[in-house]
């Protein structure tokens, strides 16, 4: 294929059950690289695919595209004008001597006609005006070759290799190719010209969609005929679209390879610019060793892609971080990305008074486990939701959880179950400087407790996934988490329940309480809507249950929690619930720890969500996180426990600055549904939202979606203040 001449180019280390578990782990493996230490592992994990486009430099003609235009019936001049914008057409003689160095290493001489029959450039069963614009292409590169003076002091003046100049072969008998002789004389002397010179006519097999400009291909200046054009024609051609999968590991190893691209331990990558062809013009890569910015063809090269027309393949797991900023000044914001094995690396934002802002955190980290810290010098609001087809196993949907605003040494969580098809994760945090030893103890339904030791390296995240813990493979459990360093937990669940399949995730407890609040609760239609109780005493509790119906109903429920165990209600069979929205109110004689789950199929969305409980009412809740655009729908679900009438204020602060206020009555000991995408001016509207009461109150939102084919629902609970510093265990941009 003619080119452009040269000289124009210009631990988590475990205790206890150490590394056979996260070697056994299908989302989280951490896998030592080849060049690090046995304590170092790498941020991401399973595979990553590259898609990409065309074969070849794309520069000039598409010669997969000119062999489809030509099968539809473009004439050769057309065809060329396609490819080289702004051109002319010339004549010189075809009788013209050229030397050209032969395969054999020997030079010959031969007429510019003979040289052109004896091209092997494409086959002789070509269409007939595709030849024809090949025998241009090649008689007008040769001329350019032989101007420059490419090869003049080799002692000839083009050689026989594609890679250099263009394929000939001197074996070639030309009475056995008549269409390709046929389209040398039918075009005679014919060449293409640019301001009266004859162009390079550069040309390579398929662009892939777009042509590229020389400055994509090799850098440089651009050259005015070889501008970069869509090509359509191209599009059924075998080369037009590829596909390249590999390990993390395997990408961390080449990039690694060479000094240009090493990092260390890959954290992750980013297209950061694209040429106007849509080829990649420059990607940054992620490490421990820092990050370097390259170009994409050294990129392309490094890594083993067939071109730098690529980009990399959605992940199952989708993650965003929103910010509501509810003051009166902006809020400069950073984000602290950290990854198993400790590696840490930033991203800046500023957030618009009474305004909200969302990051996607797969721009930022591919393919990797990730926990994150939010620093900001305003108080702001802090939210994280996912989207996911967990291990591509078509268990799709997505959970949202607000951030925790303080580590803590203590968590507790009282849902848990790995039996049937649910998958248990709890996802641990360590932002300090230092080591954190962490003891976990599982509470099983009759009081037998399971204790495992975990390390956690040094702003680090890790992973348990409970289904691989021995003895924990086919259970209900409740657990807490004790650190001697503040940490943050989270768990995490992806399940397929009665026909519905999805995942929920909840931040801990910090402490047990004697009572605690849902405002979300239902069972009507589909839905499923369950208490968890966990009792972590030595001695049973007596607790009971408040259902406040939303006509002001209320229905009550005892129940005795087993010391050292938990207790699961499911309120759809409570006489009295039957059909019901209501919120919860759960109050012990000892100290508890309460989560709600439900599992739904709403307008045909699928899936469930899990909010851990309030432990008391207040007069303000914020929310980071709403929508109502596309496939979407926002609630908030606001509870009143109290003996009077509440009178609250829901103002929701659009991403443009802009707000919406709605007021709301309360009756006493009820809950109330506001369905946010029924107010006037929140339509196709991403929002966070505050609400404040004249009596206190307790507030969740609830979502249901289809993002991207992954229908499901998301449930958290409020935040009653901003805070500085915002922290999530969980996060994941994998596969």
């Amino acid at each position: 294929m003619a080119e452009i001449p040269a000289v124009e180019r210009r631990d988590t280390r475990k205790i206890v059950v150490a590394m056979a578990l996260a070697a056994a782990m299908l989302m989280t493996v951490s896998i030592a690289g080849p060049q690090t230490t046995e304590e170092e592992a790498l941020a991401g994990s399973g595979k990553i695919t590259f898609v990409g486009h065309g074969r070849g430099h794309g520069v000039g003609l598409c010669m997969a595209g000119v062999y489809y235009r030509a099968l539809r019936g473009e004439e050769y001049h057309q065809i060329i004008r396609t490819y080289y914008t702004g051109v002319e057409f010339s004549h010189v003689s075809d009788d013209m001597p050229i030397r050209v160095l032969c395969r054999d290493n020997v030079v010959r001489t031969y007429p510019l006609r003979e040289y052109l029959y004896r091209l092997q450039e494409e086959p002789d069963t070509w269409p007939a005006q595709g030849l024809r614009v090949l025998m241009v292409a090649a008689r007008t590169y040769t001329l350019s070759v032989i101007a420059r003076g490419k090869h003049a002091k080799d002692g000839y003046d083009i050689c026989p290799y594609g890679s250099c100049c263009q394929a000939f072969n001197e074996q070639i008998d030309p009475s056995k190719r008549p269409n390709t002789v046929a389209a040398v004389n039918a075009t005679a002397g014919e060449i293409v010209t640019y301001g009266g010179q004859p162009i390079i006519a550069a040309y390579s097999s398929c662009c892939g969609g777009y042509t590229a400009g020389t400055d994509e291909a090799w850098g440089g200046n651009p050259v005015p005929y070889l501008s970069p054009v869509p090509d359509d024609a191209c599009a059924v051609d075998e080369d037009h679209d590829w596909q390249v999968t590999m390990t993390w590991e395997e990408l961390q190893a080449r990039l690694n390879a060479k000094a240009e691209t090493a990092v260390g331990t890959l954290y992750g990558l980013d297209i950061v610019s694209r040429w106007t062809s849509g080829r990649v013009k420059e990607i940054r890569i992620d490490g421990s060793a820092g990050s370097k910015t390259v170009s994409g063809t050294l990129f392309a090269s490094v890594v083993g892609l067939q071109t730098h027309f690529f980009s990399i393949a959605s992940q199952n797991f989708d993650e965003y971080v929103l910010i509501q900023n509810p003051g009166d000044e902006p809020a400069a914001c950073t984000l602290t990305y950290m990854f198993p094995g400790g590696g840490t690396m930033q991203q800046s934002c500023e957030v618009a008074p009474h305004s909200r802002h969302t990051v996607c955190v797969n721009d930022q980290v591919q393919n990797s486990e990730v926990s994150i810290e939010v620093k900001s010098e305003q108080p702001v609001v802090a939210e994280r939701a996912m989207y996911f087809d967990f291990l591509g196993s078509g268990i799709k949907g997505g959970h949202a959880c607000k951030g925790i605003s303080e580590a803590r040494r203590d968590w507790y969580f009282a849902e848990g179950y790995t039996g049937g098809e649910f998958d248990t994760f709890f996802l641990v945090q360590n932002p300090n400087p230092g080591e954190a030893n962490l003891e976990v103890s599982f509470l099983g339904n009759g009081g037998e407790v399971d204790r495992i030791y975990y390390t956690l390296e040094p702003s680090s995240r890790m992973t348990i996934w409970m289904d691989m813990e021995p003895g924990m493979e086919d259970g209900e459990f409740s657990a807490q988490f004790q650190s001697d360093l503040p940490v943050v937990a989270e768990r995490a669940m992806y399940f397929r329940y009665r026909g519905h399949a999805g995942g929920s995730a909840a931040e801990g407890a910090p402490a047990p309480e004697k009572s605690w609040h849902f405002a979300e609760g239902y069972t009507g239609g589909e839905f499923d809507t369950y208490l968890l109780l966990a009792n972590p005493n030595e001695r049973a509790a007596g607790a009971k249950l408040t259902f406040m119906r939303s006509d002001a109903a209320t229905r009550e429920l005892s129940v005795e929690v087993p010391a050292r165990s938990r207790v699961t209600v499911h309120a759809d069979d409570l006489p009295g619930l039957e059909e019901a929205e209501f919120s919860t109110l759960v109050e012990s004689d000892l100290p508890l720890v309460a989560e709600r789950a439900m599992y739904f199929s709403y307008f045909g969305r699928k899936g469930g969500h899990d909010s851990m409980g309030v432990k008391e009412p207040a007069a303000a809740w914020y929310f980071a996180e709403g929508y109502t655009g596309g496939e979407f729908d926002t609630y908030l679900l606001l509870q009143n426990p109290g003996d009077s009438q509440a009178r609250a204020s829901l103002t929701c602060m659009k991403g443009d600055g802009s707000t919406v206020r709605q007021e709301v009555l309360i009756p006493p000991r009820s809950r109330y549904t506001v369905h946010a995408d029924d107010l006037p001016g929140l339509e196709e509207a991403e929002f966070s939202t505050l609400v404040e009461s004249d009596q206190p109150l307790v507030a969740e939102r609830a979502m249901y979606f289809n993002y991207k084919n992954r229908d499901g629902g998301s449930c958290s609970q409020g935040a009653n203040a901003p805070s500085t510093h915002w922290y999530f265990a969980e996060g994941y941009t994998g596969s």
